[in-house]
């Protein structure tokens, strides 16, 4: 018998760490077929199937909402119906591993809690026959991770279903928060002066929002603020060339952000097309990794949920995003700026969206 294959997390986004296990669309031990799908995925971009590299049987020991990190492997593909064995990579022998479909027998009871505790996965440990409580401990010492708290569960509480999606999420949040050191600065927009801006765009090239306003004024802005277009990486900051404007959409579809790719560069016209085509898409379920990769700043909308301030959370290698608040009593509407202060500061923030709320109140000359 040959080795069998293994089917690993592919890289579909260059910022992509891990994966969720959204379905398995065979069952293990399944004959499959090469090219047929396995399994769907999905990260904080996109969900997207995985296919069978050949023909063969399928193994896996992922269950839904398993997360795991790129390139290990979620399943593999044998040339016989089982029971499915693989080679110790770490033995560097030909000693048999226990049958990956026995996940229980390779992780001990403690080790699974221990493992959740410290906020690692079983890709983690790719290569160990057996893990117990002592594995993980090593594992975690190596890293440097500490056990999260853990709180009993009070009587009467019923669980909450998560989404694949929502998993993902958690885990980027989670990330973020560990790495940046966000800081929030507000000003206040005057709501008559925004709408007087929109009906003068609208009479001379059609209806805009505020939210197609507010893209393409922050991406003319941006090259004179390159620290809130950029993201800090290897002890350093950066700061993108191009300026590539993400807007968070979630209309029962999950959270996307979509990219208005060229938004230095496009007209207002131009802007409000592009919106409104990715918003579409979104919609139809059509929209592609391309879509909603690149991304070099986020703007978030609430105003059309009445909700007049919020702080947004920064996305991954990202800088700055900015929240849209609707209007108050006392017609002022908020511009809300979560920035890494590693990169900038209160003062610059404070002066960018000074700089933005003239341009949004009064069209620049």
């Amino acid at each position: 018998m040959s080795e069998p294959v293994a089917v690993r997390v592919p890289q579909i986004n260059p910022n992509d760490e891990h994966a969720i296990v959204v379905r398995w669309h065979v069952a293990k031990g399944d004959r499959v077929r090469t090219g047929q799908t396995l399994v769907t995925l999905e990260t904080t971009k996109t969900t997207f199937d995985v296919d069978s590299p050949s023909d063969g049987y399928a193994f896996f020991e992922h269950e839904p909402n398993a997360e795991l990190a790129v390139g290990a492997p979620i399943a593999w593909i044998a040339d016989h119906d089982g029971p499915l064995r693989i080679s110790t990579p770490a033995a560097n022998t030909n000693t048999d591993a226990k049958p990956a479909s026995a996940p229980a027998e390779r992780f001990t009871r403690k080790a699974r809690k221990l493992i959740k505790q410290h906020g690692l996965a079983e890709a983690d440990f790719i290569g160990l026959e057996k893990v117990d409580a002592e594995a993980v401990e090593r594992v975690a010492a190596a890293r440097g991770t500490k056990p999260e708290a853990t709180t009993r569960v009070p009587a009467g509480a019923v669980p909450l279903a998560v989404s694949p999606s929502k998993m993902t999420e958690i885990q980027t949040l989670k990330r973020v928060r560990e790495q940046v050191v966000p800081s929030t600065v507000a000003a206040a927009l005057k709501a008559d002066r925004v709408a007087a801006r929109l009906k003068r765009e609208a009479a001379e090239q059609g209806p805009v929002s505020t939210l197609e306003v507010a893209l393409y004024e922050t991406a003319r802005l941006l090259p004179e603020w390159p620290e809130l277009n950029g993201f800090y990486a290897e002890g350093g900051a950066w700061t993108h060339e191009a300026v590539a404007i993400g807007f968070a959409v979630n209309l029962g579809r999950s959270l996307r952000v979509p990219v208005v790719k060229n938004a230095g560069s496009a007209s207002l016209r131009d802007v409000a097309r592009a919106v409104r085509d990715l918003t579409l898409r979104y919609m139809r379920d059509e929209l592609t990794i391309e879509d909603v990769t690149g991304g070099t700043f986020t703007i978030t909308d609430l105003s059309g949920e009445g909700v007049v301030n919020f702080v947004p959370v920064l996305n991954e290698r990202q800088a700055a995003i900015l929240g849209l608040c609707a209007p108050r009593g006392d017609g002022s509407c908020d511009l809300v700026l979560t920035f890494d202060h590693r990169l900038s500061d209160g003062m610059r923030a404070a002066r960018f969206l000074a700089a933005l709320r003239s341009r949004l109140e009064d069209a620049p000359g």
